[in-house]
């Protein structure tokens, strides 16, 4: 995967930051909606089970400077999970069965694709953080036409995931996955038509959450990780879509 064309064209990424996008709606969702409308490169974005937050907006204002009309709706309806939510198992199974399930999200994903292609996108990319990587790489299994997928930290991704993936996918995985299963996961990519263009890099050095809204993008040093990842997911989708 080439580091060349757009994604050679990333700024570093900033602590505080103020989105560029436009807030709007499809249909009764709330949307953030940033980049060129009209441009043939679009990319639907699932957030994590935090819901909005200035890094996620951040990294949706990159890609749409670099050529993409980018959407990421509010699947969760102003109504995300807390931090004390992750240690409640009652909370975290109501969560994973309703707003969490791709059930309820698919939807919002046919809708979300077909708003890209009525606004002049010939090729639609999804991107998932942690809990909306699953979603992300689902969407890849149940869904035509969407010409590839990145995973950023994504959670609860299983070994039967990798069998029923019908595009090519970039997973970020980060330290405390189980790294193997990727591993094998990718050699039964591999074997697919699209296995040249899928791609797998571990970020064994940061936290989960490191691109989202966990991430301390103060520190320098994850800063520069979120920049690298960033650049991975801009080459994967150049590789990809045609400008």
């Amino acid at each position: 995967m080439s580091s060349s064309g757009s994604s050679s064209k990333i700024p570093p990424v900033v602590a505080n930051y103020t989105a560029k996008g436009e807030r709007g709606k499809l249909g009764d969702i709330d949307c953030y909606f940033t980049g060129k409308k009209g441009s043939k490169r679009g990319i639907f974005v699932n957030y994590d089970a935090f819901r909005y937050h200035p890094n996620v907006f951040q990294i949706c204002d990159i890609l749409g400077s670099l050529g993409h009309y980018v959407v990421a709706p509010d699947l969760f309806r102003g109504e995300p999970l807390t931090m004390e939510d992750l240690g409640n198992p009652v909370a975290m199974g109501k969560f994973m069965q309703n707003s969490g399930s791709w059930n309820t999200s698919k939807p919002n994903y046919v809708q979300g694709i077909e708003y890209l292609r009525n606004s002049g996108a010939t090729s639609v990319g999804v991107i998932g953080f942690c809990w909306g990587g699953k979603v992300a790489l689902t969407s890849l299994q149940e869904l035509d036409g969407i010409v590839g997928g990145a995973i950023i930290h994504p959670a609860r991704v299983t070994s039967d995931d990798f069998a029923k993936i019908n595009a090519p996918l970039l997973a970020l995985p980060y330290n405390d996955m189980d790294l193997e299963m990727f591993k094998k996961g990718y050699e039964e990519l591999g074997t697919r038509p699209f296995g040249a263009k899928c791609c797998l890099e571990s970020f064994v050095d940061v936290v989960y959450g490191f691109c989202g809204p966990r991430g301390d993008w103060s520190d320098p040093a994850i800063a520069k990780r979120v920049n690298d990842a960033i650049q991975l997911v801009a080459a994967f989708f150049d590789d990809l879509m045609p400008n």
